[in-house]
């Protein structure tokens, strides 16, 4: 059964909902390439499992976060002395679970009790194998952040690239035009001399050719009028590709590309993909094919046409 380039019914003005059903999880990859100028690339590479949770003791909406692999630095795990003491003490934030608001955007941390209590272990463990003023400085910074838990989700909302890009308000209504307007903030221009990224925002009225939704953000710097309305000249422009599955409307694939310039350029890639498991495609659940006793389009045989399936990227890339 072909869903590619077929008509999406929203509910309400074009309104996108996450149907996400509790306690479902999904494995994904995310690669993050930070260029701060020619010839200076760093590249983060880990992979997460995210989680619907049932909804918290006030009915907030929950998503629980996994770190499932070792966090790696150009292809390989920390080796500065810095790297691998964030990277040890990073480790009592997970399980992390945090909540979202109606939109699904990102709001607090909502675990803190149980990172408190993840702490004395990952404290001991750090202790025991790192040695020096720097590191008995650091735990303890570490230690004051953790007693406050707006000073931890302050830390998230200023630093974690992932959350930031993965949790996004993007489940509302879109107008009749499909489209609508935000302003985003993310960690690469944080200043107090910058708004956020000014961000048009459009959702696709048909499933793409591979079958999901498609979700468009361009967005450029709006720049701090000052008293004296003297405009600061950071610009900047980011530019965000996310890919939704057809029916519960969970994140597929974000690729998104942002830049700063100030007196000089950064700019920072983010690629977040799903990493299919048990053997099943990324999209064996986006329609069943009931004349096969509920077996998935991606697992059926065909004897005659059809050239093999491409890979994800293949198909995300339309090649």
């Amino acid at each position: 059964m072909d869903i590619s380039n077929k008509k999406i019914y929203y509910s309400g003005v074009n309104a996108l909902r996450l149907e996400w059903p509790a306690d479902l999880s999904a494995h994904y990859g995310v690669l993050i390439t930070f260029n701060e100028g020619e010839g200076n690339a760093n590249e983060v590479k880990y992979e997460v499992r995210v989680t619907r949770l049932k909804p918290g003791k006030t009915g907030q909406p929950l998503f629980q976060i996994d770190r499932i692999s070792d966090v790696f630095i150009n292809e390989i795990p920390p080796d500065l002395i810095a790297d691998k003491l964030a990277y040890e003490l990073g480790k009592v934030f997970y399980p992390l679970v945090i909540t979202v608001n109606q939109n699904g955007g990102f709001q607090s941390i909502y675990n803190h009790e149980e990172i408190l209590k993840r702490w004395q272990s990952v404290k001991k463990n750090v202790l025991d194998n790192f040695e020096g003023q720097l590191v008995e400085d650091y735990v303890c910074r570490m230690e004051k952040q953790l007693s406050n838990p707006d000073q931890i989700t302050l830390a998230f909302v200023n630093n974690d690239w992932f959350i930031h890009t993965f949790f996004k308000p993007v489940y509302k209504e879109y107008g009749p035009h499909h489209a609508t307007e935000s302003l985003y903030k993310f960690p690469i221009a944080r200043n107090f001399d910058v708004e956020g990224y000014l961000t048009q925002e459009e959702i696709s009225s048909e499933t793409n050719h591979f079958g999901a939704i498609e979700l468009v953000h361009n967005g450029i710097i709006k720049p701090l009028e000052d008293e004296l309305f003297i405009t600061y000249r950071h610009t900047g422009d980011y530019v965000g590709n996310y890919f939704l599955h057809p029916k519960n409307r969970r994140i597929l694939s974000v690729v998104s590309d942002f830049s700063y310039r100030a007196q000089e350029e950064s700019k920072v890639k983010i690629r977040i993909t799903v990493i299919p498991e048990n053997g099943f495609e990324f999209d064996h659940d986006f329609e069943l094919d009931t004349n096969v006793k509920g077996l998935p389009v991606t697992e059926m045989v065909i004897i005659d046409g059809q050239s093999p399936r491409k890979g994800f990227w293949d198909r995300l890339l339309n090649k």
